[in-house]
């Protein structure tokens, strides 16, 4: 018992001193980017569909929800360090959003019938992005975990169906534009890991990040119908984080 009070009380003490320590506050500037998987969900978001009509005009009626399609993510944050617990940010970016199509039959008009579809299409939906970040940092005396969370909005850059898929032992080259929504908004929720470079006013960062659109987004196309889904996106980011400003504690 006695020896557990002392570990208690060394492990109080060892906390306090960390939690004590002098944060550098100020503006920072990150530079980052990472992998991106993407998918939607929602009422009209199937896990299986199908081409229609005949090549060279045939398009996918739904994207699927099952399945992840990777992209990239490439930003930079601005962000001001209020304490040694609090920032604010604003971060500019590009993220590859959509989703991979499980395309698993066809319609041959001509036969009015279906045949087997082999190969991969994704709806590829690529936009400009606005973050509004605000992190909770759990600081240790060269390494800091942090929490955030804030708002997100995203200008469709292009949307675009893509594959290489087989019908009938045929090869076709799939590409089709296709109308999706032209702004979209949302929330970001993630965590992160700051490594303090020894001697310097920098760090090095990796992030793990959930974006969803806070609504049902209502696509143009009517393919057959309008679509009512959820975009969402898994990031996980690497970067580098600098100081703009001589330090203040």
């Amino acid at each position: 018992m006695k020896n557990l009070t002392i570990v208690i009380a060394i492990l109080l003490l060892f906390s306090g001193s960390l939690l004590s320590q002098e944060i550098n506050k100020g503006l920072y500037i990150t530079f980052k980017g990472g992998l991106t998987l993407a998918n939607q969900y929602g009422r009209d978001v199937e896990s299986e569909t199908q081409l229609n009509s005949n090549p060279p005009s045939f398009y996918a009626n739904q994207p699927a929800s099952n399945k992840l399609k990777s992209g990239i993510n490439i930003g930079s944050l601005f962000e001001y360090r209020f304490n040694n617990r609090y920032s604010l940010g604003l971060c500019i970016g590009y993220i590859q959003k959509g989703s991979a199509i499980n395309a698993n039959k066809h319609f041959n008009n001509t036969t009015q019938s279906y045949e087997s579809v082999n190969g991969k299409v994704n709806w590829n939906q690529n936009y400009w992005t606005a973050d509004i970040p605000l992190k909770l940092y759990l600081p240790a005396k060269q390494n800091g975990f942090n929490l955030l969370g804030g708002f997100s909005y995203g200008h469709l850059a292009n949307s675009i169906e893509k594959g290489d898929i087989e019908i009938a032992g045929i090869n076709y080259e799939y590409t089709r534009d296709r109308w999706a929504n032209k702004n979209e908004i949302g929330f970001i929720l993630g965590c992160g890991y700051n490594y303090l470079i020894p001697n310097t006013n920098s760090n090095l960062i990796i992030e793990f990040i959930w974006n969803r659109s806070f609504y049902e987004s209502i696509g143009a196309d009517f393919i057959p119908t309008r679509l009512k889904y959820f975009n969402q996106t898994f990031n996980i980011n690497l970067g580098y984080k600098l100081g703009l400003n001589k330090n203040k504690k």
